[in-house]
């Protein structure tokens, strides 16, 4: 058994709560409340969802590090993690909520979805299983998997390696797409991303291993012909009708944007977006710009877009104070503005990747004006009012790094895997770190708690540092 089954008891709780003590019905009457016939088996689906994309949209993790150090944003004050000095807080807290507020709670889920025979329930817990591993491995390399969350059972799980993690996440999701094939239905109400559409979860499954087996393609692990079986079954998110995203309906965290807790606090100025990504945008009159930020001094200033180098000790005295720079976009730090787990705009991209690679058929050229409008689209845009030129990979790679604006840790991990487009160091960076951050260091829980089995995967990968690279990056 794991260490945690809170889900049985709130279920329990539940029914027990929804039962009616009024109603005559001789059968009703004798049946005892204490033991339910029934149970909401996903009803912990929409906090297992929304915990997912909050800790990895969170702003002092993501907007401060990862979206920092591929220059998408900076910091014009509080800017160590600009400098590559991150919270190591938020590092820490990515680790133990992913473990055991997504993955633990998934599997749980998993477990009454099996015992009710709900196969489409299995199918959408096994994907948010392998997101979330994903997401570990992707940042930290080597992590536990095989022996996760075995509670009393099994106090200090091994970590797997990067290879052996990559396996198991993509094994998950070929069960995935076959129970999602199957019987069961997903309760509407419960699911935050497609509102109980088994079909759209299935097309969710299969584009997440299409991207992690692209992750991957420059690996011993990589098989074409495997991939090109995902883009015959027709299921690849490709229209963004099919995006995956949570649309957020209050001002009130949790269930607001993670974003605009920036606003709420006043914050908004300790923001903005990064040199490099504005003076590629302004060299391509990409019309995203005015979407992604905001004219210095707001919008209808009339002043332009300026953005920030990554770095400086004082940005204020180096011409970099807040009110000088762009701001990050008003659509993005909306309470009501959506955050994107997978779009058709990264899904298109990868496949105008491999077909430029010849990993699959089709026609690159194709794959990738698609790509370029389904992002359009996504930010309020019109398909077709934007037409880069077509050059090959490096064309499709700087797509990607410029469509995953705002994409929880995606930016970064497409640039980690292309290195396009090439990033100066940060001005004035951490003392001894001469290369931009390409991993998060371990949490210090694990440290303290699970030193055995750490030290044996920082032998495997290498130095538990910043710079260390993951297995998929080292190419």
């Amino acid at each position: 058994m794991k260490k945690y089954n809170k889900i049985s008891l709130l279920l329990s709780l539940f029914l027990l709560l929804g039962l009616t003590s009024c109603d005559k019905d001789f059968d009703e009457i004798n049946t005892d409340p204490d033991n339910p016939t029934s149970i909401l088996v996903d009803l912990e689906l929409g906090f297992i969802e929304r915990t997912l994309v909050n800790r990895v949209n969170d702003y002092f993790l993501t907007g401060e590090a990862a979206h920092a150090w591929v220059q998408h944003l900076s910091k014009p004050v509080y800017n160590d993690a600009d400098r590559y000095f991150p919270r190591i807080g938020s590092i820490d807290n990515l680790w133990i909520n992913t473990y055991t507020q997504v993955i633990n709670e998934a599997q749980d889920m998993q477990e009454l979805a099996e015992a009710a025979e709900n196969n489409a329930v299995q199918g959408v817990a096994l994907t948010l299983q392998a997101i979330a591993f994903q997401t570990l491995a992707d940042v930290y390399g080597d992590i536990p998997v095989s022996e996760a969350n075995q509670g009393g059972e099994n106090p200090f799980p091994a970590y797997d390696t990067q290879a052996s993690a990559y396996g198991q996440i993509l094994s998950m999701l070929t069960s995935a797409i076959t129970l999602l094939d199957g019987s069961g239905t997903i309760t509407s109400g419960q699911d935050l991303i497609y509102s109980g559409d088994i079909s759209k979860w299935k097309k969710l499954a299969t584009s997440v291993k299409f991207r992690a087996m692209m992750r991957i393609s420059d690996t011993p692990q990589f098989n074409a012909a495997e991939l090109q079986s995902l883009v015959n079954s027709g299921n690849l998110i490709v229209n963004s009708a099919d995006n995956a995203y949570i649309s957020y309906t209050t001002e009130n965290a949790p269930n607001s944007n993670p974003y605009y807790g920036i606003v709420q606090g006043g914050r908004t100025g300790e923001w903005c977006v990064g040199d490099a990504l504005v003076n590629h945008m302004l060299s391509t009159n990409d019309p995203r710009l005015g979407v992604y930020a905001n004219e210095v001094g707001g919008n209808g200033s009339g002043n332009g877009y300026r953005g920030k180098p990554a770095g400086y000790i004082n940005p204020g005295l180096s011409g970099f104070a807040p009110g000088t720079v762009s701001e990050i976009g008003d659509a993005y730090m909306a309470s009501d503005a959506p955050v994107w787990v997978l779009t058709a705009a990264q899904i298109n991209l990868l496949l105008a990747e491999a077909a430029d690679k010849m990993y699959i058929g089709g026609n690159a050229s194709n794959y990738f004006y698609a790509g370029v409008d389904a992002s359009l689209i996504q930010n309020g845009l019109s398909a077709g009012s934007f037409t880069p030129p077509y050059t090959g990979y490096q064309a499709i790679a700087e797509q990607l790094w410029v469509s995953t604006y705002m994409q929880g840790l995606e930016p970064w991990n497409e640039w980690r895997r292309s290195d396009i487009p090439t990033l100066t160091l940060a001005v004035d960076p951490a003392p001894g770190v001469n290369s931009i951050p390409t991993r998060y260091t371990y949490p210090s829980s694990e440290q303290s708690l699970n030193a055995a089995n750490l030290a044996a995967a920082i032998a495997n990968q290498g130095p538990d540092e910043l710079t260390t690279k993951v297995d998929w990056d080292r190419n």
